[in-house]
């Protein structure tokens, strides 16, 4: 994996910063009577650059001892369609977000179609991450 503002690709190599990370996504965002109930939802992204914070003792966190995070920035895919075998397009990339670096779950490739990009996610139903909301 490769932070892309780090790592330029030569001409005859793979470009290794393309990424799927699992967000968790109110599914009532729109309904503000509503309490949140989040789910995973899968995004696609170039990963752009990664930065560690290191946090020091403070009260307004509510932290004890000294924490280290971990952030990606992503530049996400804004997708625009999809076919029967599930396989996600997009032509361009839109806005670019921070996250925690374990919502990183693999690379992913990329092949040109036409004016889109076809996203080839090969990591199956099996190894993706899940959210237990009872579980905190």
């Amino acid at each position: 994996m490769h932070a892309a503002s780090l790592v330029k690709p030569g001409e005859d190599s793979r470009d290794a910063s393309y990424v799927r990370y699992d967000l968790l996504v109110d599914k009532y965002a729109n309904s503000r009577q509503r309490d949140p109930k989040f789910e995973p939802k899968p995004f696609f992204g170039q990963l752009e650059n990664i930065f560690v914070v290191r946090l020091p003792v403070a009260r307004v966190l509510k932290t004890t001892e000294p924490t280290t995070l971990i952030l990606a920035a992503i530049h996400s895919c804004t997708l625009v369609a999809h076919n029967s075998l599930e396989i996600q397009y997009f032509q361009k990339l839109g806005r670019t977000e921070v996250v925690d670096m374990t919502t990183i779950q693999c690379l992913i490739g990329r092949v040109k179609v036409n004016n889109m990009w076809a996203i080839l996610d090969r990591s199956g139903a099996l190894t993706q991450a899940f959210y237990d909301p009872d579980d905190e």
